[in-house]
């Protein structure tokens, strides 16, 4: 290999990880926002009682879509994780984020398109869901 391919492939190698570093960064300012966001609504009274109300639901429809994203299961003990769901007025989901990995985020926001949560006391509500899986 000739000295200008392999500065090449090393330039390129570069900026593949500045990439990935620089979406990883989004990734986590978005779920920082997220979780602020989660945090308000759960310090009001009407997000706590949304919550509790409609825990068992979105639990349930959480599951379905991680189970539809994961691959076959990788190991013997779950991992435990967080995914971050912003809902909308009407119950629709507009996105959803977890800090394990970006792709399971769109994976699951993708499939969640179709599936219709409960109604959200407003636009742009973000919930907070406890999740475990094998992974």
């Amino acid at each position: 290999m000739g000295w200008r391919t392999r500065r090449g492939v090393l330039c390129g190698s570069a900026l593949l990880l500045a990439g990935q570093v620089l979406g990883q960064d989004d990734l986590a300012t978005r779920v920082r926002k997220a979780q602020d966001a989660v945090r308000a609504n759960m310090e009001t009274p009407e997000g706590r009682e949304w919550m509790q109300r409609n825990l068992f639901a979105t639990d349930r429809l959480m599951i379905l879509l991680l189970n539809r994203c994961l691959p076959e299961p990788g190991g013997d003990i779950p991992t435990t994780f967080s995914v971050y769901l912003r809902l909308s007025k009407a119950g629709r989901a507009g996105e959803i984020l977890t800090e394990l990995d970006a792709a399971l985020g769109k994976c699951m926001t993708a499939a969640a398109r179709e599936l219709p949560f409960p109604e959200a006391p407003r636009d742009d509500y973000w919930i907070k869901v406890n999740m475990a899986a094998p992974l």
